[in-house]
């Protein structure tokens, strides 16, 4: 049987109480009321070795002296009405702008109490519990390959040089596919619905926080839990933190998360009482109206929040890698999970301008660069930098410079010192992006030779580092991407 360890809000006391909701629909659940607590999972694993043998597990971790472990989790968790695309059978059956903007109230309405479950999650620690920071990123599986991990593949070099947990919880959305894949692995995989992921996410966080033997970090010091997501599974992270964060409590009343990095998406997310650091690419500040679920940065005990806008990124992109990363999954066929959403790859690529390239402008160091910040936020109290927005026309879309590039936002060196456009695509293909490089022409006029171009460069990187907007090695990167453009 799961067991019980804290104060979350709303699971029901009884089954009966549950039902008569149901019967007179009309039963709006608040997260701020204390209910029966949350439970910690059952386990079993770690699943038997080679771990490789796992569907989406990410290898070469010896060299960083780390470890994965894969376990089954198993409890009973409350199923919902869906909120949003992260938690429907088909994210384009949502009214999407309205789902991700500001509500009113931020209440779930329950459909079915208390119903089991089982689901997966990767565990990825250092072999040494002394090489451990504290700090412990909780991922929501995307559904695209079967459970992808998406901040992870971005900035896993960070993770892992840092000495950080990170930990992937399979949503449930992807169960099917892996148990056709993997029967015998993954054959116990179950969920009544989709929105049992809320359960499981709050359980399997006080599951990384509790004493529990079968706590797969027992020995390890935590110190701080954060949730985190890209374009989807960002919008997971902020549902989960607009909708379910107040009820996610431990014994003492402290919240199971200590703080919530949603990357990539539009979702507003409302003020609470851990910090929040919301970061959006070129392609993603105005997706579903995200101009309206804009709000100003704080600092205040009950609003500490970070918004950042990254100009000349596109939400797909190529960025490069500034550290030496785990090396991605075995590739698998698997049966995609259902209500993805299907656009015309080639038809976007052939509308991008004449002589594009991919769009490589690094968001991942300033995505690495947001956990640094987070971390020092929380464990010492120092704000991260502020940017200002991208600047914007009256129909929303970006101003532009003369050089066709966005105006306002996080700069990085990359466009601060420009050597390409880089843009989004139009109307349904706004989740591409192009670099355009400038000719040899152009370039002579901007910065007269090509020394002069790294020098500037090497100037607008080293300020980012001191800004805190990015850190020392992706600066080196930086630079040398530089240094390794054609001359002119």
């Amino acid at each position: 049987m799961a067991r019980m360890i804290g104060s979350m809000s709303r699971s029901p006391p009884a089954r009966g109480s549950g039902a008569l909701c149901l019967l007179l629909a009309s039963c709006f659940f608040t997260l701020t009321a204390v209910a029966a607590g949350v439970r910690v999972p059952d386990v079993r694993g770690p699943l038997s070795n080679p771990v490789g043998e796992g569907i989406g597990v990410w290898g070469g971790l010896e060299k960083f002296g780390y470890t994965v472990q894969e376990y089954l989790v198993s409890g009973r968790a409350n199923v919902y009405r869906p909120l949003s695309m992260a938690d429907a059978l088909s994210m384009m059956s949502r009214d999407n702008t309205k789902d991700l903007g500001r509500q009113a109230s931020y209440r779930a309405i329950l459909r079915r109490p208390d119903v089991p479950y089982t689901s997966r999650i990767l565990v990825y620690k250092p072999s040494d519990p002394e090489k451990f920071s504290g700090e412990v990123i909780v991922e929501i599986t995307h559904p695209g390959g079967g459970g992808s991990l998406l901040v992870f593949g971005m900035v896993s070099g960070l993770f892992l040089s840092h000495g950080d947990a990170y930990v992937a919880i399979q949503h449930p959305i992807t169960f099917k596919g892996l148990k056709i894949a993997d029967p015998a692995r993954y054959g116990a995989l179950s969920a009544a619905g989709l929105t049992q992921i809320w359960g499981m996410v709050a359980q399997v966080g006080a599951l990384l926080r509790s004493d529990s033997p079968e706590n797969p970090l027992r020995g390890y010091h935590v110190k701080n839990l954060f949730l985190t997501g890209y374009s989807y599974t960002g919008v997971a992270t902020a549902t989960f933190a607009d909708y379910y964060h107040a009820g996610a409590r431990m014994a003492d009343g402290a919240p199971i998360f200590d703080g919530y990095l949603p990357f990539a998406n539009g979702m507003y997310v409302r003020p609470l009482d851990v910090p929040v650091i919301r970061l959006n690419t070129q392609s993603d500040f105005n997706s579903f109206g995200g101009l309206a679920n804009r709000r100003h940065d704080g600092d205040a005990p009950g609003d500490r929040y970070r918004l950042y806008e990254v100009a000349g990124v596109s939400h797909a992109n190529s960025s490069p890698v500034p550290l030496p990363e785990a090396a991605p999954p075995r590739p698998v066929k698997l049966k995609e999970a259902p209500g993805l959403p299907n656009f015309g790859h080639l038809k976007c690529l052939a509308d991008m301008p004449h002589g594009f390239e991919p769009n490589d402008m690094p968001v991942n160091y300033a995505i690495a660069q947001a956990f640094l910040n987070m971390y020092r936020w929380v464990d010492e109290g120092v704000p991260p930098p502020r940017t200002s927005l991208l600047a914007t026309e009256p129909d929303g879309k970006p101003k532009l410079d003369r050089n066709g590039n966005a105006i306002g936002g996080l700069r990085l060196a990359a466009l601060a010192v420009p050597a390409a456009t880089y843009g989004t695509g139009r109307d349904a293909c706004f989740l591409l992006g192009y670099r355009l490089p400038f000719s040899a022409a152009t370039m002579k006029r901007l910065y007269g030779s090509h020394d002069n171009y790294v020098r500037q460069v090497e100037r607008a990187a080293r300020e980012d580092v001191a800004r805190r907007l990015i850190g020392a090695r992706a600066e080196r990167a930086m630079v040398a991407h530089a240094r390794a453009l054609p001359s002119f």
